[in-house]
């Protein structure tokens, strides 16, 4: 199986800090590979203990859950606990910050997963928040992703509006973890049809 949604850290990595005016503190500080801007995560390094998903980069200060639907359209950085990860392919998790606030995390353009066994560890991520309507059909599915019973599922009658973050890169710590699920060929997934949405503004 190809890896190339994953990157291993380098121990040799030095952290530097790149401050932002929406800094709420340098929670963690990352670096990216020597001579290179803008990367892919594949040419990124990072401190020891961590794994690069996606277009993992360098990241300086973080925004909290609460302030997230405010900078809809605009990157921003995410650090928190992943709480819940799809068990089906890993693609889509939910994190909470420090303050106890959750968001659902998706992957842009349904291009890269996580592994399935992520849960309860720490994570920093890029992405562009997006205000999001889901479909009851939509709703039901990622219920029925996260493993949920017949009875929650048919519990969701309504569409409900959130804010969601699109992510173009994660960091997860620790090890252990499971390779990410790997298609042979692009692959859609329901939530992202057009229909629900309710923002476009970061496209």
């Amino acid at each position: 199986m190809r890896d190339s949604n994953r990157t291993t850290v380098h121990p040799s990595a030095r952290p530097e800090l790149r401050m932002t005016p929406r800094t709420i503190r340098a929670a963690l500080v990352l670096t990216l590979a020597a001579a290179v801007s803008g990367c892919v995560s594949t040419d990124t390094r990072m401190l020891e203990g961590w794994n690069g998903y996606g277009d993992a980069h360098a990241v300086g200060g973080t925004t909290p859950v609460a302030d997230l639907a405010a900078d809809a359209g605009r990157e921003i950085a995410l650090d928190g606990s992943i709480t819940e990860v799809c068990a089906v392919k890993g693609c889509w998790m939910r994190v909470r910050d420090r303050a106890g606030d959750v968001v659902l995390v998706r992957f842009r353009d349904y291009g890269f997963f996580v592994p399935r066994n992520a849960r309860g560890r720490r994570t920093v991520l890029t992405g562009i928040p997006q205000v999001r309507t889901f479909s009851v059909e939509q709703r039901r599915h990622l219920l029925e992703d996260a493993g949920a019973s017949a009875e929650e599922i048919a519990a969701v009658t309504e569409p409900s509006t959130e804010v969601v973050v699109i992510a173009d890169g994660v960091w997860i710590q620790g090890g252990g973890l499971d390779d990410p699920y790997d298609p042979a060929a692009p692959e859609s997934c329901i939530v992202d049809e057009p229909a629900g949405r309710t923002s476009e503004s970061d496209q």
